[in-house]
């Protein structure tokens, strides 16, 4: 079933589409190792390093690399109140998950945003309305503070209502961009307003920083931002290139964030000088170039970007795999693992042994469409041969959250016919 996003919450979908016209007319080239340079806060170039513009060459969908048996285990568990897809979840000192907002996102003349939250409690595998936030959002960031409450930023939909759509033929939609914030408190159960944001953003990547603050930087914004919550402001920090749909950010060992995206070259941010240097993905000389059915994937822009326990950071993109290192700057190849065709938006969770599990999000067939799927993968950062495994249900833009226990709570999303979903599984170790 091809997506039905056109505009909207559904913009990463329309990314999804502009991605594909794109490719076919690049060629990943290999440059030399992951470099980088130095930056003040001024703009930096949004321009891609790592592509050509010749026709890339068809080549075979590779092989997944040797699967280890036995094959990954998921199990059902309880039902959410209310179906939602581009909802935030939060895992919360007292163990429980905090699920707050998202929508029916199927199609935009439709689309839905919800105010409403939900707790999970991994001891009873039971969903339990909360306090519902102070606006309906879809496609927020959400991140627990070092005092254990929850900031939840930005996102699409309108403050006021707990819920909220478009019109039927699309015209005069209500649903819009949100520069608002808000802090849910497990003590009581309530969201209560907080400082909004210097800019309006959705899709906002955001890492909790050493000293408390958090940092955030979203979709088409050249502006990072840092929120204290001693103070309840956001400030703006440093200026940062323009990234599209999708872009992560990391916080690695040393302190900096690295912030990856589409359409603009990677960049670290070192809160102590306030700059962005600009670094590059691109792989050794001689890494073979891949390509799905004459199509280039490009690599300098990961889908996901996963710290791993040895401080080298895991990218993903498109089934592909490459790890940074940020005490060298030297990047390598790390194989393929997709269960077929390219694979797009899945999530990805540190395991406490180390892997990286991926579950969900798409596959793309030949046309460029992509289908909602039930794969996933365990990758061993070790070498030790990927193990595979199907969820219970086929999930695009769930949640995914590592449990107390080790156990991942996977929750919500839309299905390949592009139902969005209430229910619920554990991904079991």
């Amino acid at each position: 079933m091809t997506k039905r996003h056109t505009s909207g919450i559904g913009a990463r979908t329309v990314w999804r589409a502009l991605r594909f016209a794109l490719v076919g007319v690049v060629a990943i080239i290999g440059l030399t190792g992951c470099t980088s340079t130095t930056s003040s806060s001024a703009s930096t170039s949004a321009t891609p390093s790592a592509i050509a513009s010749s026709a890339a060459i068809p080549s075979p969908t590779p092989a997944l690399s040797p699967t280890a048996a036995p094959p990954l285990s998921f199990v059902a568990t309880g039902s959410m109140h209310t179906a939602r897809s581009g909802a935030t979840a939060t895992l919360l000192n007292n163990g429980k998950v905090l699920i707050a907002g998202g929508g029916d996102l199927a199609t935009w003349s439709h689309e839905s945003a919800y105010a409403s939250a939900e707790l999970y409690d991994p001891a009873t595998g039971k969903f339990a309305k909360t306090g519902s936030m102070i606006a309906a959002r879809a496609n927020a960031t959400a991140l627990a503070l070092s005092d254990g409450r929850v900031l939840v930023v930005g996102g699409e939909g309108c403050s006021g209502p707990d819920h909220c759509a478009n019109l039927a033929n699309g015209s005069n939609p209500v649903i819009k961009d949100l520069v608002s914030a808000e802090i849910y408190d497990p003590a009581t159960g309530k969201f209560t307003g907080t400082g909004s944001m210097t800019d309006v953003t959705q899709f906002a990547a955001a890492v909790l920083l050493p000293d408390g603050r958090v940092f955030v930087v979203g979709q088409n914004n050249s502006w990072a931002q840092l929120y204290d919550p001693a103070t309840g402001k956001f400030v703006r920090t440093g200026k940062t290139a323009s990234f599209e749909a999708p872009f992560t950010a990391t916080l690695l060992q040393n302190g900096k964030v690295l912030v990856t995206g589409a359409g603009a070259t990677p960049q670290l941010y070192d809160e102590v000088s306030g700059n962005f240097t600009t670094i590059s993905f691109a792989l050794p000389p001689g890494t073979p170039s891949v390509t799905y059915q004459g199509a280039a994937i490009d690599r300098t822009a990961p889908h996901t970007s996963t710290l791993l326990k040895d401080g080298r950071v895991l990218l993903f993109e498109g089934g592909y795999l490459e790890t940074y290192d940020p005490a060298t700057g030297t990047c390598a190849d790390a194989g393929f693992i997709s269960p077929g065709g390219e694979w797009i938006y899945p999530t990805a969770t540190l395991l406490p042994d180390g892997r990286v599990l991926y579950e969900g999000g798409a596959l793309v067939a030949s046309a460029g469409n992509s289908t909602g799927t039930n794969a996933a993968v365990a990758y061993d950062p070790a070498g030790v041969p990927a193990r595979t495994g199907s969820m219970q249900a086929a999930r695009d833009y769930q949640t995914a959250t590592l449990l107390t226990d080790g156990s991942v709570l996977i929750a919500g999303g839309e299905d390949a016919n592009n139902k969005t979903l209430a229910s619920a599984e554990l991904f079991k170790p």
